[in-house]
């Protein structure tokens, strides 16, 4: 219950002067305190005043000149409401305080200790602090008490809550109200061990790094540096089995024998050491403890299985951690009979034996002896001198699927009279004990390697050495190949056929079918065959197949092979047109011909080019890089195909392009009017199916030619000399067929009547249907000479022969402002820029000779110019009538 002053209103008409206090000013009082009720006059003077005090309306006590009333001892009964009001002494004024409301709690609290640690350290202290919860206006007492002493006061009556103690003991607090001697119960009392230096460890009895259930062991408790102190001790665990009670197996003893271990004893271990109530050791380190539920298996091995004469064979037993463990031996006479104890309790964990028997071993520890499982059985065998083989019936180590093979152990009969036998073989699911056994339609799971010994069945410990490895390997049923030393046989011949299996393996018979294949090999007479070989003598479609054992086992069917009589006929590829040379572009004609007989045919043709031919008499293809190569063709006979004349002899055709044909004329300089003569020669020839066309070439055009370009003098008549440029042009013609030539001429040359003017001419060559045309010729030109011409080009010095290094001088000279001067080389065509403006002029030209080499023409727009030729290895300088640019 609480206590709270609360301000009320004072009666209507009275100003609220007085105000009523509690002391003890606390939130909270109890049973059995007392309490001070004061009533403080504000702006007055205490003494002039009488004092009523009321407890929820009703007079506490008569008026009094005293303004403290004193309640002293305080029970539930007197919660309520409490005012006091003040009386003037000498005149009729009231003063009326607030109202305050007091609680009283029938429940007395308690004192609180809080520790900060839970012991004391070597060396160190911890801190107590004594609170009353919900309250305040408190000091405290600290009592503590040894196991030898009485109670002992340490601090009374202190404001501050908290002690420091380094000290073990008990301690206690209790709560008083400051000023009064109202006193709350007994704190909680703590008891508070001081740690000693000492340090305390788990250890496990037998150090062994692994524990199996069944075994019975023990954890102890061993303090570092504990003299002769008389320990007291304390153990936990997180195992799920607690420590238990008892005689020597009490919590507070040294050793923690744990029993038979089993894994509910695995978990965490701490153990601590008390030398008095109040000291003791820290808590050792958690020690970890883990129970394996399965007891070991020893392994047992040998280092051989055999004992052979009077050696011997070691054995090894090993369980993990071997150090910690003992051994027993064990020796078996055979699989059925019972152990015989060969060795107790050694301690090496390997022996030497040189007997023949299974043996056995197990582990054993402890001072109750905690057994393992026996090891595994290990048989060591003595072998006799005497090696067993294996051989194969019939003696194939290859065989195929579905064949029967037999496999047989051997052993000199006066090494063994009656005994047992032992396999070793790929297809272990059932592992014979007799001698021999029957592989009935042998498969893939049969290969492998097979070796067998022998064992006295009397002994069975005693046995011969293993045989070798015999390997046996088991193919997919083979085919055989069936070839021919020839597909043809003249007549009164023969061919010869040889059947083979494989992969090669012995003890095969070879059988041979012609036509069909059946059950019944060839047996004529005119079929003779020796084993593997057979000559046959009749056409047909021959087979075989091999077979071998007893059931016969085949093979699958050969393949065939079609045996023919030869015909004499021979094939031979021909070309038409039969032109000794072909070129790109040409059609021809490709034919397969048979000599000797009229029979009906079959044609086959073969080929390297590109593109495959048609399988026809013939065909037709034009040239191409695609088609060109060797052509082979051959015949076969009409419902007997396999009778064939054989390949041709290989026609060649070539892609190569058609040579252009070289013109001449003859001559190139004559009178006007005068005839001449053209030939058309160089490759194309009449013989090979030529004829040959004529044409005039016009120039139509000039296109410039990048080349350098020459430099040379000119001289104008009344004006200091000047440079000129040349520049190379190509022209380009156009092509008028000349009269008379519009099929073609047989002859390679022509005849051209009346000429006036000069002209550039060509020719070109053309065969076959359609006309395969060669390339244009190149242009050659005739000169016909003008005596009398408006322009004229003359040479200085005017000399028959000129020399490389000398410098000439050519003038034309003409009544035109258009002069221009041309050059014809093997170049083209070089054309002098820039004219000449007034009436009459002269065009000079300076050079060295070298590069006047060709044909030049001083030109005249309109009228003709009167030739003047000068000759030096080829070239002649001359005035044309006309002006190429305008054609």
């Amino acid at each position: 219950m609480f206590l709270s002053v609360l301000n009320t209103l004072l009666s209507c008409g009275h100003t609220e002067y007085a105000e009523l206090t509690f002391e003890p000013n606390s939130t909270t009082l109890y049973s059995g305190e007392h309490v001070n009720l004061t009533c403080h006059m504000r702006e007055a003077n205490v003494s002039e005043w009488f004092y009523e005090f009321k407890w929820n309306n009703k007079p506490l006590v008569p008026i009094t000149s005293t303004n403290v009333l004193r309640i002293p001892e305080l029970t539930p009964d007197r919660n309520g409401d409490y005012q006091c009001i003040a009386h003037h002494n000498s005149s009729e004024e009231n003063r009326r305080s607030n109202r305050a409301t007091l609680s009283v709690s029938a429940h007395r609290p308690r004192a609180t200790v809080r520790a900060s640690r839970t012991s004391i350290p070597v060396g160190g202290s911890l801190t107590l602090t004594c609170s009353v919860e919900e309250s305040a206006g408190w000091s405290y007492d600290w009592f503590t008490r040894s196991p030898d002493a009485e109670e002992t006061a340490i601090a009374t009556n202190p404001v501050q809550n908290s002690l420091s103690i380094s000290q073990g003991g008990s301690y206690w607090c209790r709560g008083r109200r400051t000023h009064s001697g109202f006193f709350l119960s007994v704190g909680l009392i703590f008891v508070f061990e001081c740690s000693v230096s000492n340090r305390s460890f788990v250890v496990l009895q037998h150090n062994w790094t692994q524990i199996f259930s069944g075994e019975t062991i023990s954890v102890r408790c061993e303090i570092q540096g504990g003299g002769d102190t008389q320990w007291e001790y304390e153990w936990r665990t997180t195992s799920s089995h607690q420590p238990v009670t008892g005689p020597d197996t009490a919590p507070t003893h040294s050793e923690y024998r744990l029993g038979t271990a089993s894994v509910f004893h695995s978990g965490e271990y701490w153990c601590k050491a008390r030398a008095d109530w109040y000291s003791s050791t820290e808590w050792s380190e958690a020690f970890q403890l883990r129970v394996t539920p399965d007891k070991p298996r020893p392994r047992l091995t040998a280092d051989s299985t055999t004992i052979t004469g009077k050696g011997s064979v070691a054995l090894s037993c090993s369980v993990e951690n071997a150090s910690e463990w003992r051994y027993d031996w064990f020796r078996r006479t055979s699989a059925s009979s019972s152990a015989q104890i060969l060795r107790y309790n050694e301690t090496d964990d390997g022996i030497s034996i040189s007997e023949e028997g299974i043996y056995s071993c197990r582990g054993r520890r402890g001072d109750t002896t905690f057994l393992t499982e026996d090891s595994n059985r290990v048989t060591i065998e003595n072998r006799v001198s005497h090696k067993a083989s294996v051989a194969l019936q019939p003696d194939w180590s290859l065989v195929f699927s579905g064949e029967t093979i037999t496999v047989r152990c051997e052993v000199p009969a006066d090494v063994l009279t009656e005994g047992e036998y032992e396999w070793t073989k790929p297809n272990s699911t059932r592992v014979p004990t007799h001698n021999e056994f029957r592989i009935v339609n042998a498969s893939s799971s049969d290969s492998g390697s097979y070796r067998c010994l022998a064992k006295d069945k009397k002994n069975l410990n005693s046995t011969t050495e293993w045989s070798d490895d015999v390997t046996l390997t088991v193919s997919e049923r083979p085919a055989a190949n069936l070839s021919a030393d020839h597909r043809a046989f003249p007549v009164g011949g023969s061919v010869l056929l040889t059947c083979s299996v494989g992969p090669a393996s012995p003890g095969w018979k070879y059988y041979w079918y012609r036509g069909k294949k059946t059950s019944k090999p060839l047996t004529d007479e005119d079929f003779k065959s020796h084993g593997q070989s057979a000559s046959a003598s009749r056409e047909g479609l021959y087979w075989c197949r091999g077979g071998r054992g007893d059931p016969v086992h085949y093979t699958q069917y050969s393949n065939s092979v079609r045996i023919h009589g030869i015909v004499h006929n021979r094939a031979a590829a021909t070309l038409q047109p039969n032109w000794p040379n072909t070129y790109r572009g040409e059609a021809v004609t490709l034919r397969c011909e048979i000599q000797g007989g009229d029979s009906e045919w079959e044609y086959e043709w073969t080929a390297t080019s590109s593109h495959a031919p048609p399988n026809t008499k013939e065909f037709r293809i034009s040239l191409g890089s695609d088609l060109s190569g060797s052509y082979w063709c051959q015949g076969r006979l009409k419902g007997a195909r396999q009778n064939s004349t054989g390949w041709s002899a290989p026609l060649t055709l070539s892609h190569a392009a058609a040579p252009p044909p070289v013109v001449t004329v003859s001559p190139s300089w004559l009178t006007p009017g005068a005839s001449g003569t053209l030939n058309c020669g160089g490759g194309p020839h009449p013989t090979a199916g030529w004829r040959f066309y004529w044409y005039r070439a016009d120039p139509i055009s000039l296109h410039p030619v990048r080349r350098r370009r020459d430099t040379v003098f000119y001289e104008i008549k009344g004006m200091l000399p000047g440079l000129i440029r040349w520049r190379l042009h190509t022209p380009e013609f156009s092509y008028e067929l000349l009269p008379g030539s519009d099929g073609g001429t047989e002859q390679n040359s022509f005849v051209i009547q009346g000429l006036t003017e000069s002209a550039g001419y060509a020719c070109r060559a053309g065969r076959g249907d359609p006309v395969f045309y060669t390339e244009y010729s190149e242009t050659k030109w005739v000169w016909p000479v003008d005596s009398y011409s408006s322009v004229s080009l003359t040479v200085s010095p005017d000399s028959v022969q000129h020399f490389f290094g000398d410098k000439i001088r050519l003038t034309c000279e003409g009544n035109s402002d258009k002069l221009r001067l041309w050059m014809f080389t093997e170049y083209g065509v070089q054309v002098s820029e820039g004219f000449l403006g007034e009436m009459s002029w002269k065009l000079h030209l300076f050079a060295p000779l070298e590069e006047l080499d060709g044909t030049r023409r001083c030109e005249l727009e309109n009228p003709g110019s009167s030739p003047r030729r000068c000759r030096k290895r080829g070239w002649t300088a001359f005035c044309p009538r006309r002006d190429c640019r305008k054609r």
